[in-house]
């Protein structure tokens, strides 16, 4: 068994069945796969920069700018000057936005037990460490 071609084979697939899942389940918020981590990562972490978020969820800032234009079209963020750079924004969650994060934090954790719904604890707690040390050697390329 090739497990490189394995390893990415499994990963990408489980990746695209979340984003086909949390397509359906956040259609009715009108947001999207691509969408969702935008929002989750401001609320954790509010008044960053675009170019924070954009490494923080590991997507090009062309892509974060198109998203967050959306976002903002959506009254989901609000931009507002820095006031220490004129050249800044930073970004900042709406309330819609707000009242949205813990529907998407269930339908993230709703879909996550359901896939591991039949794993030990302690085989889920291998599996999450063995991909931790994985995603911090794919950080460090």
């Amino acid at each position: 068994m090739n497990i490189n071609n394995s390893l990415s084979r499994r990963v990408g697939h489980i990746s695209k069945c979340t984003q086909q899942h949390m397509d359906i389940a956040l259609k009715p918020l009108e947001l999207s796969s691509g969408s969702y981590p935008f929002i989750l990562t401001l609320s954790d972490e509010e008044g960053i920069n675009l170019e924070k978020l954009s490494r923080l969820i590991h997507v090009d800032k062309a892509m974060s700018t198109r998203t967050v234009q959306k976002l903002i079209k959506l009254d989901y963020i609000r931009k507002l000057p820095d006031s220490k750079d004129q050249r800044a924004c930073k970004l900042y969650l709406t309330d819609k936005a707000k009242e949205a994060v813990p529907i998407i934090r269930k339908a993230l954790n709703d879909w996550l037990e359901q896939i591991t719904a039949d794993i030990p604890n302690d085989k889920l707690e291998e599996l999450y460490s063995t991909l931790d040390t994985i995603l911090v050697r794919a950080e460090e390329k």
